[in-house]
């Protein structure tokens, strides 16, 4: 059956838009403030003033221009553009039938509330903006708490100045102050860390000038490293407390063992080896120290050599202790900020300029706005720092956020780019954006109750804009800018046709809440017992591995050997079962020494994070959709040909549901970025690393993926959400009517509607089947309308 030539969807409704355009934090107490305090002030704030405020910007701006606005859109297009803006998915049937059926004439800002107030839907949206921002990776064991810790600011609407102020003064081990992890995500490049700081929230790049002057805006070298000394001298790669004491511990014994063998412990000098003796014995001054000890120089050789033997054999005995020490702590490094001293920025060596000289000694300085009065310690002159970025005057801190928000409801900035703000930006509605600027303000930098604003004006509900709109143009809001969904909106939306409550339903989470206990135990072990306890316990390890270096020279000798006779069956055996011996010693050296951990589990329940409010994310429908799903039996009437056949195709499509099933859930809970070939990376998912790096443009892969992938299989299959409600419809008339409205939120079209069932007369089921398919790949479903 040829899909592209047997039936299309309606041209008048598909229309040609342009491709490419153990001490744990009080979780469960922060969550209860959450729930009694944050969301209630936006949930009570009336959008309907200022909203109105906003239209009557934008309507005087285009009778200024000459233009019109856009026609309004329809309640159906209204749905969809409002769940994907809010929730990032569209809707099912059941939501679109509660909106679309109601007579009231406040549903459409009822629904607007409704989603903003859908925690979950709304969090799993917004934590994408806010970790493509902040260039958070999901798969690095310092970034498991941040993560949580970001979603969990989102879910209780923490006002925005106060956010970025916790994440710019983010201090001391993530496991107490999550926020840290915005530090440790630029380890070792603090003055990238601050670049990045003041293009995120300020709008400004000041990359240009780290090296020099900048050459196209007014900021200079010496402001550039003035705001890096702000934050700069910050280690990340501490939090083991205990590592460097095992190494003295171990090093002090190794110099006692080398001092009770030439028996002069307050006298003899300490050498390292036989060349050290030789040069001390040639200075004029060892003829005091061998009279003061009654010794020649060959009694003196002869202890030297005596105290070096001693040591060297404990240092031979302790190199597998260090090699312990190293694989031990080497998974908790890069869990803490912390200060460091003497760490102070200077200039580079090639500063050119007359204000300063290179290496001079920078003071921390503002870009604009009030000076900060010199603050010695670190902390506090970070703290300052983050106060002065983040008040309320700070002339680009409000002005970018919204200007931010603003474009993720209309699809482009009042001025672009949104993070290139110079003093030659030109705005070209600079009314307008004051006005966002001051309620901004008003609203004491209330995210949710700013967004539910932007999404009750009439701008919200014109017709997109489906021209090319060149970047750097002025864009003057007729209507939103035409968009193609997301990476994770085409992602979740799918999800949405597959499993029900997709919202809440995170398979993955107990697995990542393992592993957060399992982090938490590690560290515990090794830094959270008195040095005497731990230092025990390392060194049993590393006599384990001692014991074990025969063992692996044994089976080394065999392997080169197996490898000389050309026996390379036996070789690969012989290298098979060394390393399940390895993993074994691994696995009992970690026993011994992470006691908080037993069978690889925390030891502790209560190191669960059972207070975290995103702990309990759980869908049972899905779930049980899942547990119980099953090939469909053949239909009654058929041959043993014909049921072979259906059999068949049963078995491999019910497989492809299950395949796709196993890991479907909202992208928020998948790592991310996801592994290269997953549908969310070949859809443009940011790499997190570079701000802001998704992209939104078509690909080959992308056609190819939903072409030839499985999901379209999965969203029919009878154990589906549509292809059950598909299964229960009891005309076919019904099913097409039931795939629009899933897929696209509306009925067919009358023309539509009778091409398809045309084509059902043909093929049967397999015409509904190529119909899931054939929207599943339009524009109409990767776009927003």
């Amino acid at each position: 059956m040829n899909l592209q030539t047997s039936f299309s969807v309606d041209s008048s409704n598909l229309r040609t838009y342009p491709v490419g355009s153990s001490n744990i934090p009080c979780w469960f107490v922060f969550f209860l403030g959450v729930i009694l305090f944050a969301w209630p002030a936006a949930a009570d704030y009336n959008p309907g003033p200022a909203a109105e405020k906003i239209d009557q910007f934008i309507a005087a701006h285009l009778t200024e221009q000459k233009l019109e606005a856009s026609p309004e859109i329809s309640d159906e297009q209204f749905l969809r553009r409002t769940f994907l803006a809010i929730i990032g998915r569209i809707p099912t049937i059941e939501e679109a039938n509660a909106f679309l059926e109601s007579k009231a004439s406040d549903k459409h800002s009822a629904l607007i509330q409704q989603l903003l107030a859908n925690d979950a839907g709304y969090t799993a949206h917004h934590y994408q903006f806010w970790a493509d921002l902040l260039r958070i990776p999901t798969v690095n064991h310092w970034s498991l708490e941040y993560r949580l810790w970001v979603q969990e600011q989102i879910a209780a609407n923490v006002r925005y100045d106060e956010f970025v102020r916790k994440l710019v003064t983010g201090h001391g081990l993530v496991f107490d102050n999550p926020a840290g992890g915005y530090y440790i995500r630029d380890t070792g490049m603090p003055l990238d860390n601050m670049s990045n700081t003041v293009r995120v929230f300020l709008g400004t790049r000041l990359e240009c000038a780290q090296c020099h002057d900048h050459p196209f805006d007014k900021w200079t070298q010496m402001d550039y490293f003035k705001m890096a000394a702000f934050t700069y001298g910050f280690d990340h790669r501490g939090g083991n407390r205990h590592r460097s004491g095992i190494h003295n511990a171990l090093r002090e014994e190794e110099r006692a063992a080398y001092f009770e063998a030439v028996g002069e412990a307050k006298k003899f000098p300490y050498l390292k080896n036989e060349d050290q003796i030789d040069k001390f014995l040639k200075k004029d001054s060892s003829k005091k120290t061998l009279g003061q000890q009654q010794l020649t120089e060959a009694q003196f050789r002869e202890r030297g050599l005596r105290g070096i033997k001693a040591r060297t054999a404990l240092e031979e005995h302790n190199e597998a202790i260090y090699g312990s020490i190293g694989g031990l702590y080497n998974s908790t490094t890069y869990l803490e900020v912390r200060h460091l001293s003497e760490t102070d920025l200077h200039l580079p060596h090639d500063y050119q300029y007359d204000d300063a000289k290179p290496h001079d000694l920078v003071p921390p300085g503002t870009m604009f706005g009030d000076d900060i009065s010199p603050q010695a310690d670190p902390a506090a002159r970070k703290k300052a720092y983050a106060t002065w970025l983040t008040d309320s005057e700070n002339p680009r801190f409000t002005r970018v956020i919204v200007n931010r928000l603003w474009k993720r409801a209309f699809g482009v900035g009042i001025f672009e780019p949104v993070d290139d703000l110079t003093e030659h930006t030109v705005i070209t509605q600079p009314e307008l954006l004051g006005y966002l600027e001051n309620l901004m303000r008003e609203l004491d930098f209330d995210i949710r109750a700013f967004q539910k604003v932007l999404f009750n004006t009439e701008l919200f509900r014109r017709e997109k804009f489906r021209g090319e709109h060149v970047p750097g143009m002025p864009f003057r809001f007729s209507g939103p800018l035409m968009e193609r969904m997301s990476a994770e909106q085409i992602w979740d939306s799918i999800g949405t046709l597959v499993l029900p409550e997709i919202d809440t339903h995170a398979p993955n989470r107990p697995k990542l809440l393992s592993r957060l206990a399992e982090k938490r135990a590690v560290y515990n072990s090794l830094n959270g017992y008195p040095l005497a306890e731990v230092l025990p316990r390392v060194k049993a390890a590393g006599d384990l591995r001692r014991e074990f270096y025969a063992t692996q020279a044994a089976f080394s000798k065999r392997i080169t050997a197996a490898y000389d006779d050309g026996k390379s069956d036996i070789a690969k055996q012989l290298t098979a079962e060394l390393k399940e011996k390895t993993r074994k010693v691994d696995q009992r050296s970690k026993a011994i020494v992470l006691v908080d951990l037993k069978g690889g589990l925390p030891a502790d329940s209560g190191m669960m994070m059972t207070g975290n409010s995103l702990a309990s994310s759980e869908s049972a429908a899905a779930n049980d959709i899942i547990r119980n799903s099953k090939p469909r039996n053949a239909p009654e009437g058929l041959d043993k040909d014909e049921r072979k056949r259906w059999d068949d195709r049963e078995k491999k499509q019910f497989q492809l549901f299950r395949d796709s099933v196993k890991g479907l859930a909202r992208a928020v809970d998948l790592d991310s970025p996801a592994r290269t070939g997953h549908f969310l990376r070949v859809f443009g998912q940011s790499d997190r690393e570079v701000i802001e790096n998704a992209v939104a443009n078509s690909s080959v892969p992308q056609s190819l993926y939903l072409l030839n992938g499985p999901l379209s299989v999965a969203i029919h299959n009878s154990n589906s959400v549509l292809g059950s409600q598909l299964e229960s419809a009891s005309t076919t008339e019904e099913k097409v009517e039931l795939v629009y409205r899933a897929l696209f939120s509306r009925k067919p079209t009358k023309r539509e509607s009778t091409r398809i069932l045309t084509e059902y007369e043909k093929y049967g089921e397999e015409a509904i089947e190529d119909l899931v398919w054939v929207l599943l790949n339009s524009r109409q479903f990767l776009f927003i309308q």
